[in-house]
């Protein structure tokens, strides 16, 4: 049943049940996404959904949506054939191809089917519940994993163990981004009691998860697009209680004499956690190597992909240079035996990433695609039905906590970058929908 509310209706049927075929599995790869395993359903779904590409071309709706010029899909198309061009250019072109059919391409899809097949606020309200599931399965998971440690350790032995072989490694990164999902979906979506109480406990779960993972960033991530929201809604009361809450939290590890591996929690009050490169846990020694590296390719990068970045220091000489020199840069990009390991260190900064990976043609790319995305958001929170308004309003705060998300890491792809393109597509289609329903509706 819920895949095909909202459906178009044929004489046939046929073309109806394409689509919800085609929703099915857009539905399907938004669901695996906060788990970030089970590559094999990933990689099945996503060729289905090339299979179906064609003939979902041929259907009326679809091709009218398709006529529609729009600026954050051309700048996407502009986006991915940049891609292409500079890894075809690239010192490492097979790696970069290689990364172009695993990530970019995913992407794509998740992009254009949230623009094409979501064609009305409850599809689109039906993908954000899906990925809300998504990641409280990986919560549960999660729950199970800091459970089972902590019945027989204590906080003081050492940092909960996070292996990245399992379905809920990176767990607080994912929180950064969904936990603020969550939290907006909750004051702007929920529409009954149950589901309101179900959200914020799974939003409690989240946040809680998150702190005893030693977390920083990501509760900053999550605390800064809440406030604005509350904020933006004037919604006082609840912005005092976050207050509150946080002031509260505060105290209580002012108040503690042993926090174990949560004593980092302490430095969020200090000034100097923010601007120095020990606070920002050597940030400033990662960015400014791979300032350096970049130097090299300032135009065209590396090609698509982070992971040849390795590559990029040991065949520049850098390595070499940072073992003698520079401690700071050894430190975190070479390993034991004096070089870089492959998929071993990125640049932990999302423009950063880009550049190295695209040039600064690139990255200047990517800006006016983002500027684009929240320019089209922000003129639809005073357009369409109050639904859509609302439903923008919770795309737009995600996508935001996705923004500050990459300040201090690079998630240019993976799950939380798939699924920031597949709100883009979702946010491209609500507003397609308000201009498309008048055509489908005519006779």
């Amino acid at each position: 049943m819920l895949l095909i509310t909202g459906a178009a209706k044929s004489p046939a049927g046929q073309t109806d049940r394409l689509i919800q075929l085609a929703y099915g599995m857009f539905l399907g790869l938004l669901f695996i996404q906060p788990v970030e395993k089970l590559v094999a359903v990933k990689y099945l779904l996503m060729v289905g959904l090339l299979v179906v590409a064609v003939p979902l071309c041929l259907r009326d709706e679809i091709r009218h949506r398709l006529s529609q010029r729009n600026m954050v899909i051309g700048l996407g198309l502009a986006i991915a054939i940049w891609c292409i061009m500079v890894s075809l250019a690239s010192p490492y072109p097979v790696d970069s191809l290689h990364g172009l059919s695993r990530d970019l391409l995913l992407q794509a899809e998740l992009l254009v089917a949230g623009w094409l097949l979501v064609s009305s606020t409850s599809k689109a309200r039906i993908a954000l519940w899906v990925i809300i599931g998504g990641f409280s399965i990986v919560s549960l998971l999660s729950s199970f994993e800091v459970g089972s440690y902590l019945s027989e350790h204590a906080v003081s032995e050492g940092m909960i163990p996070r292996s990245h072989r399992t379905f809920y490694g990176g767990y607080a990164s994912m929180a950064g981004f969904c936990v603020p999902l969550v939290i907006a979906f909750n004051i702007s979506c929920a529409e009954s009691n149950l589901e309101r109480l179900g959200l914020a406990f799974l939003a409690i779960v989240g946040l809680v998860l998150t702190g005893l993972y030693g977390s920083r960033s990501p509760l900053i991530v999550i605390a800064i697009p809440i406030v604005v929201l509350f904020g933006l809604r004037k919604m006082w009361k609840l912005l005092g209680i976050v207050f509150l809450m946080v002031a509260f939290v505060a105290l209580w590890i002012g108040t503690q004499e042993n926090l174990g591996y949560l004593e980092k929690y302490r430095s969020l009050a200090q000034s100097d956690t923010y601007v120095t490169n020990q606070g920002l846990s050597a940030r400033f020694d990662v960015w400014s190597g791979v300032l350096e590296v970049i130097t090299a390719r300032p135009v065209l990068g590396y090609g698509y992909g982070w992971k040849k970045l390795a590559w990029a220091i040991n065949d520049g000489g850098y390595a070499g240079r940072w073992r003698e020199n520079d401690p700071g840069k050894a430190a975190y990009f070479l390993g034991e035996d004096g070089w870089s390991g492959y998929g071993r260190v990125n640049p932990h900064n999302y423009p950063l990433q880009v550049v190295f990976e695209l040039g600064v043609p690139g990255l200047l790319l990517v800006i006016a695609f983002w500027l684009s995305v929240f320019w089209l958001g922000l003129k639809g929170l005073s357009l369409g039905t109050a639904e859509s308004q609302r439903l923008r309003a919770v795309i737009l705060t995600t996508l935001f906590a996705y923004m500050l998300s990459n300040i201090a890491n690079g998630f240019w792809v993976g799950g939380l970058a798939n699924m920031a393109c597949a709100l883009v597509g979702m946010l491209v289609g609500l507003s397609g929908s308000e201009k498309v329903q008048p055509v489908v509706g005519s006779k």
